[in-house]
């Protein structure tokens, strides 16, 4: 009887293993690149201003400082779970732009669509790899 409990303590501690694993799902890639003022050709520098996933990234994790050299960074955005995958149709059909705004500059909204297919290989291209791009430059124009 003893053997037999000790056995189902064993199988089930085996069983929750998988359960105790975070895995983390990347619907979007992580976006780098610069921002810079389309009539001086310079960077805007130390600006603060809303950039983020076309209908993935709420207006609170919009809000993004750019560093002193135009930089920007927009994290991924993500699930993780522990044992129940969750939904990811919902994540599927969004199209693959960025918004960017800055004060006394015009709204944009940019594809990054194509600089995803050439930078990130075809066997990483989906929701279980996390991914970057670079969009190098990105010129605004005043209001």
């Amino acid at each position: 009887m003893k053997n037999y409990i000790s056995f189902i303590c064993m199988v089930l501690s085996v069983l929750a293993l998988p359960a105790c694993t975070k895995n983390t799902l990347y619907f979007t890639p992580e976006v780098i690149g610069y921002i810079y003022d389309s009539k001086t050709h310079k960077p805007l520098s130390n600006q603060a201003g809303y950039m983020g996933f076309n209908g993935r990234t709420d207006s609170d994790n919009a809000k993004i400082n750019l560093k002193s050299d135009g930089s920007f960074t927009i994290s991924a955005v993500t699930a993780t779970y522990y044992f129940i995958r969750p939904d990811v149709k919902q994540y599927t059909n969004f199209p693959s732009e960025i918004f960017i705004s800055f004060k006394n500059y015009q709204n944009k909204t940019i594809d990054y669509s194509e600089k995803f297919n050439e930078q990130v290989p075809e066997e990483k291209a989906n929701f279980e790899h996390y991914k970057k791009i670079d969009l190098g430059k990105i010129y605004l124009d005043r209001e």
